[in-house]
């Protein structure tokens, strides 16, 4: 389906013009899904925003082919949105007026929108309110039956959760970081003699960095802040070689001049624990079993009606 949605952002990026020739056509039955119907007038309703963008604007040939795979896409939900209605009914699925007032002030209120902006925002994408409050009615009504029938039947259990976590430890390991002192020396300055006098213990790395630094955060002990190990340059690496945490590198040459590192802090490669990820792991499964309990629950929904294409042409084929 990955034309779909570049098909849609195209087809509504085209100038209003001439697009595409709508003849009179009686309004005839499409499909047939149990005792419910599709028509034509239907699912020209369901396209009406796209061909009001169309206009009257012919298309070419490629686009007029990529049309007709999008009327059958939008057909194939229709006939999905007619088998999870059926469910409601079955179920008797009820979503009151003032649950989908709820709804509706829920959205204005996260989109910062008065009666007003509300309904100009959904003038936009050509629907009243009325429209909009079935609509979200509909919505809500498809939340309630998935959730019956799919919801129970997921489940997640601790040891899953450690599975994998165990499975997916590379994605949960944090790479090598290191904080990086530096102290820039002036050329009259040598770096072996400083390096030296640190090291005996005169004078710390900090204390140096105050004294002589002509280089960066010269008033914070050199520090660069903690970067990962991965990084740094190679020269950098390779001066850090065998240096402990507080300790002072050979001296290194740079393009400012003679310089020292000293790693403040290292942090060696580690695993988040678990209970740090346990939660969105949690939420992945979830996610997971949600798709594939609605997958195999549509299926057996589809399986068990009795849908009749009168036209096989607007089948959408297996695979799109």
């Amino acid at each position: 389906m990955r034309f779909l949605s570049l098909l849609i952002v195209a087809l509504l990026a085209m100038p209003v013009g001439q697009a595409l020739a709508v003849d009179n056509v009686v309004n005839r039955i499409l499909v047939k899904i149990n005792n419910n119907i599709i028509t034509q007038y239907d699912l020209d309703e369901k396209l009406r925003p796209v061909l009001a963008q169309l206009g009257d604007r012919r298309l070419s040939d490629s686009e007029k082919r990529q049309f007709e795979q999008f009327r059958k896409h939008a057909l194939a939900d229709m006939v999905n949105d007619i088998l999870i209605q059926q469910e409601v009914e079955k179920y008797n699925i009820n979503i009151s007026d003032e649950d989908v007032d709820k709804e509706i002030e829920l959205i204005k209120k996260e989109r910062h929108l008065d009666d007003e902006g509300f309904e100009a925002a959904i003038a936009q994408d050509g629907l009243t309110v009325d429209v909009f409050r079935e609509r979200m009615k509909q919505m809500m009504q498809k939340k309630e039956i998935v959730g019956h029938m799919v919801n129970k039947k997921v489940l997640v259990t601790d040891s899953e959760i450690e599975n994998e976590y165990e499975a997916r430890k590379d994605e949960y390991t944090l790479d090598k970081m290191v904080e990086v002192a530096i102290l820039m020396l002036p050329p009259e300055v040598s770096a072996v003699e400083v390096r030296t006098r640190i090291k005996d213990g005169e004078m710390t790395f900090a204390e140096a960095v105050s004294k002589y630094s002509v280089g960066p955060a010269a008033d914070s002990g050199g520090s660069l802040g903690e970067m990962k190990y991965a990084d740094l340059a190679e020269e950098w690496k390779q001066a850090l070689v065998g240096v402990p945490e507080g300790g002072v590198s050979e001296p290194l040459n740079t393009p400012g001049g003679e310089a020292l590192l000293s790693p403040v802090k290292i942090s060696e490669n580690s695993l988040v624990p678990l209970e740090d990820v346990r939660d969105a792991i949690y939420q992945e499964l979830m996610q997971k079993r949600h798709d594939e309990a609605f997958t195999e629950y549509f299926d057996g929904l589809k399986e068990r009606a009795v849908i009749i294409y009168m036209d096989e042409s607007l089948r959408l084929d297996n695979g799109e």
